[in-house]
């Protein structure tokens, strides 16, 4: 006999702007297509009837899969969509959309903030940071000021991988959104102050702040680990390793930190993070394979570096435009970068480790606004080209599945979906060749992320419904829900979960896509700073851009 599939649902994502794509999606063992939905207001009017049609893409977990467009609510209010006996959850309508995310979202990053940093959530912590590795190449065992910064996921180490990926998404945020502008600015700048450190002598570059023996130890409040005698609790080691993954998002960041500041001594630093970058001719190495001993670990390892020098040529260039001298050679190394397409080829990820190139082709192109007019024309115009093909890709890929998610089921699906949605909504700058229903499908990530997904589950702790309460983070110690605005990893695949030694036993997952709200189960329950920012700039570009 077949097994039993799902009960059928009706999922409905929002909050929406009224202008805004608006689809609900039914999932059902049997066929629907033609069958009607109404839509009715909060006092039980009916204020709109349709018909079901095929939804694109897989179903699963259901056999089959229907769409129901209410886009043409447009009045603020909230709304249900009815299909028979079936009802949704609602779906609010109102000025702003889901703007408010992002408040919810940086309330993440202030509770991961380290050091003297103010944290809503704990008191000064990791205050002896940091020692250099004995094992490094140079200043073995000096003791260099890494305090401050952002924890980086549910564990207490530090990267300069993904500090410097978030800090760059946070300034770009910034520009897109002028309502939220002021506390973006202030959190990318926790950022950029540990960026400045972990540059602290000539030649010298810090990759990684705190090893694996933060895992040994568990769950806990972090002001307490000065008082440790544990070995790389109390006092912790700081990584040398430089690669053009590393200069190149570093350099990205800062140059934006000066464009937005004007202080020299960012834009000084920038120029130091390319140029060490663009020396190394590679990506980082993985720690283990530096030299260092196997509690390194070998964390945020990338295969590429150009992608990532490509952004840090984008944003230099614009830096030394704004400090009164443009530099030619930014702007050739961001077209030469530009040229090999196995490392900067379209992909619509955006992620943190690797394809970073669609962040300086959004800038290129115009995507997050300002002064663009110092580039040559032929420059923006393959900056927008490939920003349009970056679109399409992931146009294409949120029709694969029913419940439309633009980017690749993954460890960190959370992270593809809310960069793959902005690159949709970035590449309505490209004047020509972006997908006709890019603000759509950026719609729709926002959607997936809040609750149109199979599981009807928010992704946000705290915002939206059925919203994570057992994060995998030493939060946890203080109380569920915690901490608030930290956004999961969210749906994996299944082989990604088993292989962790985990089983979801959700009704709702499917083959390709499978998630629980367990602490325990780190793949798709744990947060992290990279998943956060994309999450971020997808609810900043779409209301920007759409």
């Amino acid at each position: 006999m077949e097994a039993k599939g799902p009960p059928p649902k009706i999922r409905v994502g929002g909050p929406s702007s009224p202008g805004e794509s608006k689809v609900a999606i039914v999932g059902s063992e049997r066929k629907l297509n033609g069958k009607r939905f109404s839509v009715t207001d909060a006092q039980g009017r009916t204020i709109l009837r349709g018909r079901l049609k095929k939804a694109e893409g897989r179903p699963a977990p259901w056999r089959h899969a229907f769409t129901a467009d209410l886009s043409a609510v447009d009045d603020p209010g909230s709304y249900r969509v009815r299909v028979g006996g079936l009802r949704s959850r609602p779906w609010i309508v109102r000025s702003g959309g889901s703007e408010d995310a992002v408040g919810a979202m940086l309330g993440y990053f202030r509770a991961n903030r380290d050091g003297d940093e103010p944290s809503p959530i704990h008191d000064p912590s990791h205050l002896n940071d940091a020692v250099i590795h004995p094992d490094a190449p140079t200043h073995a065992g000096e003791a260099i000021d890494m305090t401050g910064g952002w924890m980086d996921a549910g564990d207490m180490i530090h990267f300069t991988q993904t500090t410097a990926f978030a800090t760059a998404m946070l300034e770009a945020s910034a520009r897109l959104d002028p309502t939220s502008a002021a506390a973006l600015e202030e959190e990318a700048d926790v950022g950029v102050r540990w960026l400045v450190k972990a540059h602290p002598a000539p030649g010298l570059f810090i990759a990684q702040v705190g090893d694996e023996r933060d895992h040994d130890h568990g769950f806990r409040d972090p002001a307490g680990d000065d008082g440790s005698s544990r070995p790389g609790i109390g006092t912790r080691f700081a990584y040398p390793e430089i690669g053009g993954d590393l200069g190149g998002k570093s350099a990205a960041a800062l140059a934006l930190a000066y464009i937005r500041t004007g202080q020299p001594s960012l834009l000084a630093a920038a120029r130091d993070w390319y140029a060490a970058g663009l020396e190394a001719g590679r990506p980082a190495r993985p720690l283990k394979r530096a030299g260092y001993p196997s509690y390194a670990a070998n964390f945020y390892a990338a295969r590429n570096w150009k992608d990532s020098m490509a952004s840090g040529a984008a944003e230099l260039f614009r830096a030394t435009c704004e400090a009164g001298d443009c530099e030619t050679s930014y702007e050739d190394d961001f077209r030469d970068f530009l040229g090999d397409s196995r490392q900067t080829g379209p992909y619509a990820a955006m992620g943190a480790v690797d394809d970073f190139a669609s962040f300086g082709e959004a800038e290129v192109c115009g995507a997050f606004g300002g002064d663009i007019s110092d580039f040559r024309d032929s420059t923006r115009k393959l900056a927008c080209g490939l920003l349009a093909e970056n679109g399409r890709i992931a146009s294409r890929q949120a029709a694969s599945n029913a419940f439309g998610m633009p980017g690749y089921f993954s460890w960190g699906t959370t992270a593809q979906n809310g960069a793959a949605g902005a690159l949709a909504a970035l590449s309505t700058a490209a004047p020509s060749g972006a997908p006709k229903d890019g603000c759509r499908v950026a719609a729709g990530a926002r959607d997936y992320m809040l609750g149109r997904n199979p599981f009807g589950a928010s992704m946000i702790v705290g915002y939206g419904p059925n919203a994570p309460v057992h994060p995998h983070h030493w939060g946890s110690v203080f109380g569920t829900g915690i901490p608030a605005g930290a956004v999961v990893g969210g749906p994996a695949p299944r082989s990604e979960v088993r292989g962790q030694g985990f089983k979801a036993s959700s009704p709702f997952d499917s083959g390709f896509a499978t998630y629980e709200d367990r602490r325990v189960d780190y793949v798709t329950s744990e947060p992290a700073i990279d998943y956060t920012a994309a999450s971020i700039l997808l609810i900043a570009a779409t209301e920007a851009r759409c």
